[in-house]
C-alpha cells in the first residue's frame, strides 16, 4: 500500500532535509515540497496568494499520480491551517493509500537559533528566498501556529526535532513503523 507522509513543522525544522533522507529508504518514493513548486512558477513573488494556490494544485496532481502508481510520497511542508491537510488525507484515502501526519516540534528558542543559522549560512538556494520571508524573531509565532495545528489534528504524531538530523530521522522511522494511519 502506498503511503502519503506529511512532515509538517515550522520553517527551519528540517522538513525538506528529512523528507529527502526518508525517501532514500523506499524505492521510487518522492520527496515533494510545495514551496519548490511555487518558486518554480514565473513571477511567483508578484502574486503570493495565487502562486501558493497554483503550487498546491500542482502538488495534489503529482501526489495523486504518485500514489495511484503505488509509490510513496513524503511531503515536507509548513501547513499552519488544516484545510490542505484534510485534503491530503482525503486524497490518500480515495486512492487506497495510507496517510501519516507527523509534526516536527521545536521550542521557540531552538527554532530561532536554527533560523538564525540558516540566515548566516544558507545551505540550499531556497533558503535565500525563505530568509527574506521568515526571520528568527518569527519563531514564537511559528511555534504557536504549530501548536494550534496539533490541537486541531489530535491524531497527528509529534516528533521531537530538537536533536540532530539522524536522531529526528530515527524518530520519524519509528513513528512510521509503529504509527497508526490517519483517517480523513
Amino acid at each position: 500500500m502506498a503511503r502519503l507522509v506529511l512532515l509538517n513543522g515550522a520553517p527551519g525544522a528540517g522538513k525538506s532535509t528529512l523528507a529527502r533522507l526518508l525517501v532514500e529508504r523506499w524505492p521510487l518514493a518522492l520527496a515533494l515540497n510545495v514551496d519548490d513548486l511555487k518558486h518554480s512558477l514565473g513571477q511567483w513573488q508578484q502574486d503570493l496568494t495565487g502562486s501558493a494556490v497554483q503550487a498546491r494544485a500542482l502538488a495534489i496532481a503529482v501526489i495523486r499520480e504518485q500514489l495511484a502508481s503505488g509509490h510513496d510520497v513524503v511531503l515536507g511542508q509548513y501547513l499552519p491551517r488544516i484545510d490542505f491537510i484534510e485534503e491530503l488525507a482525503s486524497d490518500a484515502g480515495d486512492l487506497g493509500a495510507s496517510f501519516h501526519e507527523l509534526v516536527l516540534v521545536l521550542d521557540a528558542r531552538q527554532l530561532a537559533a536554527r533560523l538564525a543559522e540558516r540566515v548566516g549560512n544558507p545551505s540550499r538556494p531556497e533558503h535565500e528566498i525563505n530568509n527574506r520571508l521568515v526571520v528568527p524573531a518569527d519563531a514564537p509565532k511559528l511555534v504557536a501556529s504549530i501548536d494550534t495545528v496539533l490541537r486541531a489534528r489530535r491524531r497527528a504524531e509529534r516528533i521531537d526535532a530538537s536533536g540532530d538530523v539522524q536522531d529526528t530521522l530515527a524518530r520519524i522511522v519509528a513513528a512510521l513503523d509503529g504509527g497508526v494511519e490517519d483517517e480523513a
